[in-house]
């Protein structure tokens, strides 16, 4: 499941079904924040200096994605919960200004970022 399919959910008002997306989907960010971290390690242990760079911005880019998910849940929880509007409305825009700060980080050469992980 992905964050957008939790906030699709959420948007529907089936704020059960958007906890648990969004629940999976931070998982996921999480996984790739740490998978990132792990490349610029490698990457830095055998001086491949740029490819460590990229995945350090990748890193940076995944845990604002992975904040701003968590902002998500946080507004779906609110609103299962039956909490008062500027409470979800908070986490909401939370979320959006999060989103749009990770968006906002350009990664270069996502094609050197695949082949450090191996997936290229």
């Amino acid at each position: 499941m992905t964050r957008d399919e939790g906030v699709t959910a959420f948007n529907q008002e089936a704020y059960a079904d958007a906890v648990d997306a969004i629940e999976t989907a931070l998982s996921g960010y999480e996984e790739a924040e740490d998978g990132f971290a792990e490349a610029a390690d490698l990457a830095a242990q055998i001086d491949a200096g740029e490819t460590a760079d990229i995945c350090e911005t990748a890193v940076d880019e995944t845990a604002l994605q992975a904040d701003a998910t968590n902002a998500a849940l946080s507004a779906a929880r609110a609103a299962r919960d039956d909490a008062d509007a500027e409470t979800i409305n908070g986490h909401v825009e939370r979320f959006r200004s999060l989103r749009d700060d990770a968006a906002a980080i350009d990664i270069a050469d996502t094609d050197a970022v695949a082949s450090a992980l191996g997936i290229k």
